[in-house]
């Protein structure tokens, strides 16, 4: 399986994990001319700006590592460019990313 179809099934499934726990998906893969967001989700008033990270082997470490200080720092100009676009006021603005491997699922907060 190359890099892309695992990156877009860890994507489906952490979209399935957000559905279950009551999100509603606004927006997948937003591109603006900072980068990408893979997911973006709204619930009870809070925006979550989600970077899901896939690995099939737990040998290349966890993929939630691989997520720097300037990739966050990417994510959150992408986010506001979202936010300078949306029609919507939310009261709390969070930042996941969701860390799949072949042995589990886990979210984390950053």
């Amino acid at each position: 399986m190359n890099n892309t179809r695992t990156g877009v099934l860890g994507e489906e499934l952490a979209e399935i994990m957000l559905l279950e726990k009551g999100y509603t998906i606004l927006a997948r893969n937003f591109r603006c001319r900072y980068g990408e967001i893979d997911i973006i989700a709204a619930k009870n008033g809070v925006l979550a700006f989600v970077e899901v990270k896939t690995r099939l082997f737990g040998s290349c470490g966890r993929g939630s590592e691989s997520v720097t200080a300037a990739k966050r720092q990417k994510i959150r100009r992408c986010a506001l460019c979202y936010i300078s676009m949306c029609q919507r006021r939310f009261e709390a603005i969070d930042f996941q990313v969701v860390d799949i491997n072949a042995d589990h699922l886990e979210g984390l907060e950053f």
